[in-house]
């Protein structure tokens, strides 16, 4: 997840435009995780960003745009760390079950918002934004159930509901969100290793 954006600062020829687009998203985090996305306009997040309204839009068309790219900074990295775990074959299945459920568990914990409920805000279903976050999540879903279907051959296991298998595996990992609505200071050191083991012991 992004970091705050700790105050304003000017556009100026020394921040180049993927630079001015990232402030946008960092800002947008922030106001939609402290505000809600209906109460926050573009022009509040121009003002944090500290550029003008019409150079928002030279980067992202609509709000709604905007959003979405908040979003799927927290889908992006996990991912990523499954494409890097599943090509190194020295690990064995359950090393790469394991080691992305700690590392999507420490980053559900320690971002700085807690960006994966916008997507459950009543609003963002009311303008019909969360089937674009329900498709990123899917997709996710499919990165667990190929990690959840190999770690089971593994083990000599033969199931034939592997779908019901990753529904367990998947809330035991994104439950995580909504925990955190409740306790925003998860100890991560102690949830990321004891949801991984209970994710191993699901497949064992």
């Amino acid at each position: 997840m992004s970091e705050t954006v700790d105050a304003p600062a000017e556009r100026s020829e020394s921040h180049p435009r993927s630079s001015a687009r990232q402030r946008i998203v960092e800002a947008a985090t922030e106001l939609f995780s402290t505000r809600g996305y209906a109460a926050t306009t573009t022009r509040d997040i121009a003002d944090r960003v500290g550029i003008k309204q019409p150079s928002l839009y030279s980067h992202f068309a609509v709000k709604a745009d905007i959003l979405i790219e908040v979003e799927l900074q927290t889908f992006r990295p996990t991912v990523e760390r499954f494409e890097a775990l599943h090509a190194d074959k020295a690990l064995t299945a359950g090393d790469r079950l394991g080691q992305l459920v700690e590392f999507d568990v420490r980053m559900l914990c320690t971002g700085s918002w807690n960006v994966a409920l916008l997507g459950y805000l009543p609003e963002v279903r009311r303008e019909g934004l969360a089937a674009g976050m329900a498709a990123h999540s899917h997709e996710l879903f499919l990165v667990y159930r190929t990690l959840v279907g190999e770690a089971l051959t593994e083990n000599g296991r033969t199931e034939t509901d592997l779908g019901t298998l990753t529904e367990v595996v998947f809330s035991l990992v994104e439950g995580i969100i909504l925990r955190r609505v409740h306790d925003p200071h998860l100890d991560a050191d102690r949830l990321a290793p004891a949801v991984r083991d209970a994710v191993l012991a699901v497949v064992r």
